[in-house]
């Protein structure tokens, strides 16, 4: 092969490397397009806000936690993490959570899904099924338990009967 030829060779390939490289960089930009394009045509699957990466380059979403845990909002957790993850990283279930009633709701989607999750029997010896898994907005809700509605119920007749006690005190005087 001649110097000539061989130059044009080396621009030939520096051609085709040029162009995979932009044809990278396209479907890069596709790939980063979709959310705004899913989100304007109505679909609303893809949400930027619900994706990000840490410092060690692992994906976090965004799932929500209610009700009785420590510290109740929206948190970042890495794809991937469990139910149990996500109430861990919510400061866990307080005293006067029903582990065995939480709920998961499923979304985005067309209509979401609920389903109810036995933490209790997980925790306990059993351990029949593994906790779900998260997946983007999904939102937990851990309701209160029995115990909760009966300290309520004692407290409220605890400051009935001081009610009563201090009016039975001051009409005995009279």
């Amino acid at each position: 092969m001649t110097a000539a030829g061989a130059m044009r060779g080396g621009h030939a390939a520096s051609l085709r490397m040029k162009a995979r490289c932009a044809g990278r960089a396209g479907l890069v930009a596709i790939l980063l397009a979709l959310p705004a394009l899913a989100q304007e045509q109505g679909h609303g699957r893809f949400q930027r806000e619900s994706f990000r990466m840490d410092a060690s380059q692992q994906l976090l979403i965004e799932v929500h936690v209610w009700g009785e845990v420590n510290k109740p909002g929206s948190y970042q957790v890495p794809d991937g993490s469990t139910m149990l993850d996500v109430i861990s990283a919510a400061g866990g279930p307080t005293q006067f959570a029903a582990l065995s009633r939480v709920r998961l709701s499923h979304a985005p989607g067309p209509t979401p899904r609920i389903q109810a999750v036995d933490l209790d029997r997980y925790l306990g010896r059993e351990r029949s099924d593994p906790p779900p898994v998260m997946r983007p907005g999904d939102a937990v809700l851990v309701p209160r338990n029995a115990r909760f509605f009966w300290k309520d119920a004692v407290s409220l007749v605890a400051d009935i009967a001081l009610i009563v006690n201090v009016y039975y005190l001051i009409s005995r005087n009279r």
